[in-house]
């Protein structure tokens, strides 16, 4: 039977692990920000993981139960509530893209009907600028049928006045 590893050793192991992580995280970040001492976090912190790859070589792998499975104390119930809340989740997320999908039509048909009020709205902007045309042709002739009455008043009044004239030239012809 392997040799298992001890608690103490799994926890300096994961502490270096990270550290060694974080150190090339760190250099990684200094290289992209052009720092100047970001070649030397970049050599320590491969060198770290490389360190902790050599030393997983010698590590006694982790205990096999007679399923095959790795030696890990699982809880099923927990585990049925995680997959529980996890279908609830799916299906929740599933329910919002249904109405995310149904928004968006709805936001089709509104831009439908901007579209439609737009163009109603342009007709309008046209049928106005016609009645105002229209409205400032009437007012022309308003004034120009003004004009045209004071003239026919004139013409009647100059008419009746030729008439008299002619009437008494007729009277005076006849001799009355």
């Amino acid at each position: 039977m392997a040799k298992q590893i001890s608690e103490r050793t799994n926890v300096i192991i994961n502490f270096v692990i990270s550290f060694g992580a974080a150190i090339v995280i760190i250099g990684a970040l200094a290289k992209i920000i052009h720092l100047s001492w970001a070649n030397y976090a970049l050599v320590v912190g491969l060198l770290t993981e490389a360190l902790i790859f050599v030393i997983y070589a010698f590590l006694p792998p982790p205990p096999v139960d007679h399923g095959g499975t790795v030696g890990v104390d699982v809880d099923t119930t927990e585990l049925v509530h995680a997959l529980n809340r996890v279908e609830k989740t799916v299906s929740d997320v599933s329910t919002n893209l249904g109405l995310i999908n149904s928004s968006t039509e709805g936001l089709k048909n509104l831009n439908h009907q901007f579209l439609a009020m737009s163009k109603t709205i342009e007709e309008l902007n046209h049928f106005y600028g016609n009645l105002k045309d229209l409205s400032s042709s009437m007012s022309n002739s308003t004034s120009e049928a003004l004009r045209t009455k004071e003239q026919l008043t004139a013409l009647a009044d100059n008419l009746t006045k030729l008439n008299q004239v002619y009437g008494n030239m007729i009277h005076a012809i006849q001799g009355k």
